[in-house]
């Protein structure tokens, strides 16, 4: 179970900057980097309502496709902000090659990504999104990144996932929406989720339920330095992949220390280290 407004961290999520990552795999005109946007919504953000429609929708979806969350009926808006919107947000928006161009630092972008500075923030709209993060300015945005079917690539929770004495290891939910699958998408989010995990706090991650069907998972946190601490026996009762009933499947607890895996820019940490603009 994951917890919820627990946790006394020195540092909210609302501090720390949006970044830009590349698209690695099947990279076009049209979809060139990703841009991470960090949504606090404790420190007031607020997404647009139709973002919020569109999260819901694709949420519900993979629940409809019963093989990624436990969860089995689908919820109602409000269902899903209590769940999903509950604490700190990362959401993922796709850049054209001519929104990365209009970034003058950021034409060879790591693998790690590279952060974006107030001036740039300044330029991004996302909507009528008020996310803290992007110091919105009254001047018209040059890049303005509306909530259309194909803009956001992937969104993904950070909670605790345990309560008081515990709750320096948070928790991470992770949806890309079938439009933007095959890109590569999962890699990013995963990346950038040990920065952004550690920035806002935590000293490590637990997932408490990656099915062990969902081998590209457990591959990706494996090949990031995470680690399967423990496998729970018919943990989830599964649709088979053909649609043809439902199978018991076992799942990994999957365990990750920020300390060794977590990054940072410009500041050693852990095993991934530095990162900086000039970085190939």
């Amino acid at each position: 179970m994951t917890y919820g407004k627990v946790r006394g961290i020195s540092k909210p999520l609302g501090d720390v900057p949006a970044r830009i990552y590349p698209i690695e795999s099947n990279a076009s005109e049209s979809r060139a980097a990703i841009l991470t946007v960090p949504v606090d919504f404790n420190a007031g953000d607020e997404l647009d309502a139709n973002l919020v429609g569109k999260l819901q929708h694709d949420f519900n979806e993979a629940i409809d496709e019963g093989r990624t969350y436990p969860q089995q009926d689908v919820l109602d808006v409000e269902a899903y902000k209590t769940y999903f919107m509950s604490y700190d947000l990362v959401l993922g928006l796709i850049l054209t090659k001519a929104q990365l161009d209009s970034f003058q630092s950021t034409s060879d972008v790591p693998a790690l990504g590279v952060p974006l500075t107030a001036s740039q923030l300044s330029s991004v709209k996302v909507g009528s999104s008020k996310i803290c993060a992007l110091s919105q300015s009254s001047a018209a945005a040059s890049i303005d990144l509306p909530n259309q079917l194909d803009t956001y690539a992937f969104v993904y929770y950070i909670k605790p996932n345990y309560p008081g004495r515990s709750s320096h290891l948070c928790n991470g939910g992770f949806m890309v929406p079938s439009s933007t699958r095959g890109l590569g998408l999962g890699r990013i989010a995963a990346r950038s989720f040990c920065f952004y995990g550690p920035a806002a706090g935590y000293r490590g991650s637990v997932f408490n339920l990656v099915y062990a069907n969902n081998e590209a998972s457990v591959r990706l946190w494996t090949k990031l330095g995470f680690t399967n601490v423990g496998k729970i026996p018919e943990a989830g009762r599964l649709k088979k992949v053909d649609g043809d009933g439902e199978e018991y499947v076992d799942a990994w607890v999957v365990h990750g220390d920020f300390r060794k895996i977590g990054y940072k820019d410009n500041e050693e940490q852990g095993g991934v280290g530095v990162v900086t603009t000039s970085t190939s």
